[in-house]
């Protein structure tokens, strides 16, 4: 009887399971990634925005312990001491700079957020003598950065476009049950409009076009800060990339791509059936 019970049970499963998949549409897989998509751009758009999202940031910014050897290029090596002699010993500071936001540790080594670097700089000012806090104003090149080099616009007009796609997706029709000519009920699904096909298509291909743009430009300006801020702190200063949201950027860019294709071969073979 445990046996029957078991075979039973697999079957109901097996039945279910492939009645799911019978109306579980090629848009609706496209819905699902573009909504993954809109999740992943949404998190790091909101990097650095609180403390649960200190890891989630464009550039970070710290003091090096050991500054970099003088090199026989320099022209004036005086200069890398004096900075060395401005960072000794080396501040326990790190700044992490997201699209909406900057983070520091405190003083007892919790994470601080804040959508203004104003606030962090009078935690600073309150913890700390004089300027022994940041003596190179790392939290001021930090807001520059954000300021005048991050720009988020392309990102938040990227969401508006994916969400109008998967709405649009919603409208496609769905399997049902129809009476043939013979009395007997079958599984039928029409095709969806054509005009409202490429709509989604072209909405696709704008998000994907913007993302790529966003997502590009953010890696290299942070990329070229790391290196500028190096080289112009002579090694005082180490900088690094914000791993995190790279994938996070670079994954929604993926996705919107993804669907996109996802698209053109959906309208190819609706016009190929169509042509039949």
């Amino acid at each position: 009887m445990a046996s029957v019970s078991t075979v039973e049970r697999v079957v109901v499963i097996y039945t279910g399971w492939a009645r799911f998949n019978l109306f579980l549409g090629y848009h609706h897989v496209m819905m699902m990634v573009l909504t993954v998509s809109i999740v992943l751009s949404s998190i790091l758009l909101a990097g650095c925005s609180s403390s649960n999202m200190n890891n989630v940031y464009l550039l970070s910014l710290s003091y090096a312990s050991t500054p970099s050897h003088q090199d026989a290029v320099q022209v004036n090596p005086s200069i890398s001491t004096t900075f060395a002699n401005l960072t000794t010993p080396a501040p326990a500071l790190e700044v992490r700079v997201g699209y909406m936001g900057f983070c520091m540790p405190d003083s007892t080594g919790d994470w601080i957020c804040s959508r203004h670097a104003k606030s962090l700089a009078k935690t600073i000012n309150n913890t700390h003598t004089s300027s022994s806090g940041d003596p190179l104003n790392l939290l001021w090149i930090a807001n520059n950065f954000q300021s005048q080099i991050v720009f988020d616009g392309l990102i938040f007009s990227t969401v508006p476009l994916v969400f109008i796609s998967i709405l649009l997706l919603s409208t496609f029709p769905r399997w049902h049950e129809e009476e043939d000519a013979e009395g007997s009920e079958r599984e039928v699904k029409p095709f969806p409009s054509r005009p409202v096909s490429y709509i989604v298509f072209a909405l696709l291909i704008l998000a994907s076009l913007l993302i790529f743009v966003s997502v590009f430009w953010q890696h290299i300006a942070s990329s070229a800060a790391v290196t500028m801020g190096q080289s112009l702190s002579y090694g005082t200063v180490k900088g690094k990339v914000g791993a995190v949201a790279m994938v996070l950027g670079w994954g929604s860019v993926f996705l919107d791509i993804l669907a996109g294709v996802a698209m053109y071969v959906m309208i190819l073979s609706i016009k190929v059936l169509s042509e039949t």
